[in-house]
């Protein structure tokens, strides 16, 4: 009697299943490669536009570069480098100040801010800077001047009954920050688009306005350096020249 074939296990053979894994992987993997390129849309439009032109359809078009996943990671990655490397700068310059507890380097998620007292920067009058404080404004403006962020002054007061000539808190506040922000305008030769102005009057206080030490404290200005950015007052968008249609 011949032999008979061994019954055959049921579902798939073993390998199968290995290789359809396998499989599977491997289209994964190059979908990955696929979603990771990029496409110059800058050249593929300035190309497009040339072919247009030959064929005398050529028009007035602004070429603006669509942000990418890589170009929003390198530039976030960029401005993190340059606000770490300003703030260990501004520490040196800011190094007798803040021992003396006149001044104070805060980091914060928009950026990091540079606390000083009213009394270091501004005249008893409040209407103009101390001698002193120009040589540190001066360096500070010739740290950012170069550089796209945005630069804020927020003028704050230690309480609610401003000395005259100012009618309220929030004419002071804003005026003494004011005076800084026209000093590193004019002196300092920082963009004005780049710069800000904030009164706060007294609605943050740092500490409790019950004390004239109190008060003292909370009256106070405060130089944010942001990682918002502003375009420079020569800043444009390319522009594809026009060509009047071919006369057919």
């Amino acid at each position: 009697m011949a032999n008979k074939c061994p019954p055959c296990k049921k579902g798939a053979p073993g390998w199968l299943l290995t290789f359809g894994d396998m499989m599977s992987l491997l289209l994964t993997f190059f979908i990955l490669l696929i979603s990771m390129s990029t496409m110059d849309k800058v050249k593929f439009k300035e190309a497009s536009g040339s072919l247009k032109d030959a064929f005398g359809i050529q028009r007035i078009q602004q070429i603006i570069p669509l942000p990418t996943g890589e170009n929003l990671i390198a530039m976030e990655f960029q401005q993190q480098i340059v606000l770490v490397r300003l703030k260990e700068k501004l520490e040196v310059i800011l190094e007798n100040n803040t021992d003396a507890g006149e001044a104070e380097l805060i980091a914060l998620d928009e950026g990091f801010i540079m606390r000083v007292s009213r009394d270091k920067l501004l005249a008893p009058d409040g209407h103009t800077l101390r001698p002193e404080a120009k040589p540190m404004l001066l360096q500070i403006a010739n740290l950012v001047r170069d550089l796209p962020n945005l630069v804020r002054v927020e003028g704050h007061t230690g309480d609610d009954q401003p000395p005259k000539p100012h009618a309220n808190n929030w004419e002071r506040s804003a005026f003494e920050a004011a005076v800084v922000v026209q000093f590193l305008a004019t002196e300092g030769n920082i963009d004005p688009q780049k710069l800000e102005v904030r009164g706060r009057a007294h609605t943050v206080p740092v500490v409790s306005n019950a004390t004239p030490t109190g008060r003292n404290k909370n009256h106070r200005l405060e130089i944010l350096l942001s990682r918002e950015t502003r375009p420079t007052k020569d800043a444009s968008l390319p522009v594809i020249a026009e060509q009047p249609p071919a006369q057919r």
